[in-house]
This record gives structure tokens, sequence and C-alpha cells, in this order.
């Protein structure tokens, strides 16, 4: 059994991909072309969004969003603030914390999202944004954030880099009315995932979109004039034609991965902590994880010895990890619901085309390990 088993998503639309494939490379559109602006069209109709930006990765989409925001490369922006979840992919505090801006941390609630609890007494003077994480698939609480965001006059970038799909009280994700900007990542492993890396940036404001498409092709207005400093953040063509392909029937995959995820929880909720989905919530479980209260390294080493491989997110909470811990100045203890999570996480298989059989190996090597 693979952790994800990847191959199978492209197996059932083969013919369709290697057609898509080909007729990129025979045509030698590699960079921007038709693909991107069809898939561009397609995912913006798909969320409701009125532009959507294609992008290089999610991390790229974070950071291209804080320079369309006004936070430009190259300027001073150590007296700027900008609060993310303790427990999240190190990409949400790089961004930031890569164009020179004071990272704050806020620990997460019972459902692995940014605790609005916590929220409003980390905003000072010097906030300028908040960045959510809808982490595992499931939207964070959005109008309590939004609530905070519009009374401090701050801006909301939606890391969706896991959600795509999801919704908040039957609002999509990646909509543009879950915050100013939402980013989305492609990496394979995701809900929807291209065959590397690659993103998608969504908006209503048409000037972040100007922005956003100058940004991401150097600065350019057009004419290799370049107005902004930017980089090298596109999409490329032939992953664009490939999420093209991949797109089709999307919707069933993720019902299906949906249904995978409840069928874990109502078979292992007596048995381990099972993730809390919100009632107002539509997850993609991006990834399903369990809690186990102790000995977490030996149970996931006795369920691959049993076939059964798990994986870990996230090792280091965000104010524990090495390169920015003592920077941020937090310590251990400061985040205490992130900390625990960090340490008894286990996250099991799931993949858009995962087969009941293979959950039911997964189940009982979890019962027969702990004894149930």
């Amino acid at each position: 059994m693979k952790y994800m088993n990847l191959y199978r998503g492209y197996e059932k639309r083969k013919g369709s991909i290697d057609k898509k494939i080909s007729s990129i490379i025979e045509r030698s559109q590699f960079i921007f072309g038709e693909e991107l602006e069809s898939l561009e069209i397609e995912l913006s109709n798909y969320t409701g969004v009125k532009y959507a930006v294609g992008v290089s990765s999610g991390h790229v989409g974070l950071v291209l969003s804080l320079l369309a925001l006004g936070f430009n490369a190259g300027e001073n922006h150590s007296n700027k603030e900008v609060i993310v979840p303790a427990m999240t992919f190190f990409s949400t505090a790089e961004a930031p914390a890569f164009l020179g801006m004071k990272v704050r941390v806020c620990d997460i609630d019972e459902y692995f999202n940014m605790d609005i609890k916590k929220l409003e007494s980390l905003i000072n003077k010097n906030t300028v944004a908040i960045i959510p994480v809808n982490l595992f698939g499931q939207c964070a609480n959005y109008d309590a954030i939004l609530d905070i965001a519009k009374k401090n006059n701050i801006f909301v970038i939606e890391d969706a880099c896991q959600s795509f799909g999801a919704s908040y009280k039957d609002i999509k994700s990646c909509s543009g009315k879950l915050g100013d900007i939402a980013v989305t990542s492609f990496f394979p492993a995701k809900p929807l995932g291209c065959f590397g890396d690659g993103g998608m940036v969504f908006t209503n404001n048409e000037e972040l979109y100007k922005n956003l498409k100058q940004l991401r092709h150097h600065g350019d207005e057009g004419t290799m004039i370049h107005v902004k400093l930017g980089t090298t953040g596109r999409l490329d063509n032939l992953q664009a034609g490939i999420l093209l392909e991949k797109f089709k029937g999307f919707d069933e995959d993720m019902e299906h991965r949906r249904k995978a995820g409840e069928y874990y929880s109502d078979q292992l909720k007596n048995i381990v902590k099972v993730p809390k989905i919100a009632e107002y919530n539509k997850s993609v479980y991006a990834q399903y994880v369990i809690q186990v209260e102790d000995n977490r390294d030996e149970i996931r080493n006795k369920l691959n010895e049993l076939g059964v491989p798990t994986a870990l997110y996230y090792p280091h909470p965000i104010h524990l990890a090495p390169v920015l811990a003592e920077k941020l100045g937090y310590k251990e203890g400061d985040m205490p619901v992130s900390e625990y999570a960090s340490k008894h996480n286990i996250a099991l298989p799931i993949d858009n085309d995962i087969l009941k059989e293979e959950q039911d190996i997964v189940i009982d090597a979890i019962k027969k390990v702990l004894g149930k």
C-alpha cells in the first residue's frame, strides 16, 4: 500500500492527459498559452471568483499576494506584522518572513485551524495581514476572522493550499469571499494536483489581479517594461493542460474523498481521536489526521510493519521551527494545542481513488496495534 497512490489518478484519465501533453509538446507552447488561460477561466467559474492567476506554486502564490497588496520587494517591512496559525506548512510563515515582515503566531482550535478566541489579542497598530490556513482541507472560521480584519482595517489572505474544492457555509474556498486574496496549491498530493509544482491565486479585486499578472512575470507590464520587482512565478502551460484534464470529474473525486474520510471517522471514532469537522464546513480531507494519546512513533513503526504507511503533519509548529524560533521569540509551551498536535498526530493513507478494501486494511491494523 502507498500513502497516496497518485498513479491511479493519472491512469483513469491517461488517454486524455497523454493527448493533451502531446498537443502542447507538438505546439511547443510551454510558457503561457491557451491551456493556462482556459484553466484560469475554468477555476474562476468553478469557485465563482472574478479573477484567477496561475502561479508556479502555492508558496509563490503567497509571496505574490503580499507583493500585490503593496508590500513591495526591496523595501523595509520590519515594522509590519502578519498573523499565521502555529500549525501549518512552513510556507505560510515563510512568505511574510521572506519579505522581512514580522510573523506573529496564533494557536489552533479543535478543528486544527486558527483559534479565533486568541486572534484579536495578537493584533496591534503594526498588524497588516492575517493568513488563516484551511488545514487538512477544512476552512477556518471566516465570519469571525473577516469581522476582526474589517474592524482593524487589515488584509486577509486565505491560505487554501489544502482546501480547493472545500466550502465554508456553502461558500467555496477560493471564491474571493473569504479574504482579499486566496491561494491554492497544485502540488501532486493535493486534492487537485499536477505533475510537479503549481498553484493559483484568486481575487475579486481588479487592481490586485493586474498586479498579480505583472508580478508573476518579473513586474513586466507586457512589453518588457518592468514596473515592479516580481519573480518567475508563472504556472507552466504543460501543468495547466494536465490540470484541465484532471479537473474533469473533480467533484466526483472530492465526493469519493469525503466519503473515505467519513468512513475512517465512523470506524475509528471509538479507538483514536478522529478529525472534527465543523457543521458548517465541507472538507476535502487533503490529509486524514488522527491523534493518539501516547507512543506515536512506536504506533507508526508497528503500522509500517503491517504494511500501512503514515505521515506527520507537522513535526514542528511554526513558532518552534528551527530557522524561525529564535527570531520570533517564542518558546515551548506558548502554543499548547499546536504543540500537542505536532507530537500526537498521525496521517493515514487517503487519496482521490482510495479503495474501501485499502481503508479496511488500515483500520484493522490500527485496531491490532492499539489492541482494540
